[in-house]
């Protein structure tokens, strides 16, 4: 950046050159002036401030630039031009989250055709630059009223009011919202697909996770009800198949342990579904059951039958657990006893490590939903229509964002093998059919 600074009593110079920023050289070199004591007094204010001023200098050289490749230099006489300079309108940038006021060259053909629209304000005015940087800012947790604070203003900016910034953020999510609905998954296989139904702003939201063969974690999709019911549920699923979700290959399906998830679930895939019930849904569910003075006990003998290496050890130790709560409380024995085999397909199908115990549990949808809990915190009321459910899919897309690859994932094609040996009814689980 090439500073050229003028004297003090040539100021008026300076405001003219300002306008101009001309261009020079091949290269296209883009000269700003600054002022050394304003440029000084910008760098006290702030780092961030100075960077935005500077962006509007270099957005109006820019714009300069683009009308001396069009019309030629100021005052340069040329036969064959065929543009000519038309003066200058008042406009706006964004820049930075905020719209700030921006001198707008025009330009004109020379043979009366009217004026010319200049490519490099169609970028400065994107009618999505506003909305993009309110909804970056806000599923970081920053209300309406604080984001003007938030945002280091240019001198001259406007635009980032509580109502202005509502409306952005509307209409930025309800875009996220649309785009995560028209995902497509033609030719990708999910060999595991986590769903979840949780409580959010008091209404349920039924979030789909898929996990490809390398470990990728991806957000398919969600469902709004008030209640975890075989229809919200089954809707999402097909949904999801006629948006190209390979249904037609086995999946591990894991799920919190509602019957309403386990019946969309076998539905949608059939024979080729591989149910394995949340392991930690399975304690709570007994855990309210019981007593709390026996929760520490409870929870050691759970935790050492899901931990068994082999499936027909780990079932044996559940059962015996079950014998153990019938003289507590046979209800506690009964929710044991209810899904007991399916809270152990992580065991039959033969996995250990990393990857046993992430698939084990729906963790990653409900860490990905506590993302949406954070984002939404400063969210006092809840208005009817489609607000939750632009609220939860911008904090779902930035956990998205953020998601690593599946813990133990270098261990996915021997999931992946043992699913085909089990969904063609053979014996899966021993080293020789999965490894």
């Amino acid at each position: 950046m090439r500073r050229a600074y003028a004297k003090r009593g040539d100021s008026h110079k300076r405001e003219q050159a300002g306008r101009r920023a001309s261009a020079s050289g091949p290269g296209r070199e883009i000269r700003l002036p600054l002022d050394r004591d304003e440029l000084l007094a910008l760098m006290q204010d702030s780092l961030e401030t100075l960077a935005i001023e500077l962006g509007l200098l270099v957005a109006s050289g820019v714009l300069e630039d683009e009308v001396t490749r069009l019309c030629g230099r100021r005052y340069e006489r040329r036969p064959d031009r065929t543009h000519t300079r038309y003066g200058h309108q008042r406009g706006t940038a964004t820049l930075a989250g905020q719209k700030v006021a921006l001198a707008r060259p025009r330009v004109r053909r020379a043979d009366g055709g009217g004026e010319v629209p200049l490519e490099t304000y169609a970028h400065l005015q994107s009618p999505d630059a506003m909305p993009r940087a309110v909804f970056r800012r806000m599923v970081r947790g920053v209300s309406t009223r604080d984001y003007e604070q938030v945002v280091d203003l240019a001198r001259d900016g406007f635009g980032v009011a509580k109502s202005s910034v509502s409306r952005d953020f509307v209409r930025a999510s309800a875009a996220a919202v649309k785009a995560l609905a028209e995902r497509r998954f033609d030719g990708v296989y999910f060999p595991v697909v986590m769903i979840d139904g949780l409580e959010y702003a008091g209404e349920t939201m039924i979030v789909a996770l898929g996990i490809t063969a390398d470990g990728t974690k991806r957000i398919l999709g969600l469902r709004q009800g008030a209640t975890e019911n075989a229809a919200v549920c089954v809707a999402l699923l097909e949904d999801l198949r006629g948006r190209g979700l390979d249904t037609g290959r086995p999946a591990l399906l894991v799920l919190d342990g509602a019957k309403a998830l386990h019946a969309a679930a076998k539905r949608v895939w059939g024979s080729k579904a591989v149910i394995q019930r949340c392991q930690i849904h399975k304690k709570r569910n007994i855990k309210a059951h019981v007593p709390e003075k026996h929760h520490a006990e409870l929870e050691r003998r759970l935790s050492e039958a899901y931990h068994e290496a082999g499936h027909e050890t780990a079932q044996a130790s559940l059962e015996a657990t079950a014998r153990w709560l019938e003289r507590i409380n046979p209800d506690a024995a009964a929710s044991l006893r209810e899904g007991l085999e399916e809270t152990l397909t992580v065991a039959r199908l033969g996995l250990a490590g990393a990857l046993r115990r992430t698939l084990a549990t729906t963790n990653p949808v409900e860490s990905a939903l506590s993302v949406t809990r954070r984002v939404t915190g400063r969210v006092t009321r809840w208005r009817e229509g489609d607000m939750r459910r632009r609220w939860c899919v911008a904090g779902l897309l930035r956990a998205e964002s953020k998601f690593r690859r599946l813990k133990g994932h270098r261990a996915m094609p021997i999931l992946i093998k043992a699913l085909e040996v089990l969904t063609r009814g053979q014996p899966a689980g021993s080293e020789r059919d999965v490894a």
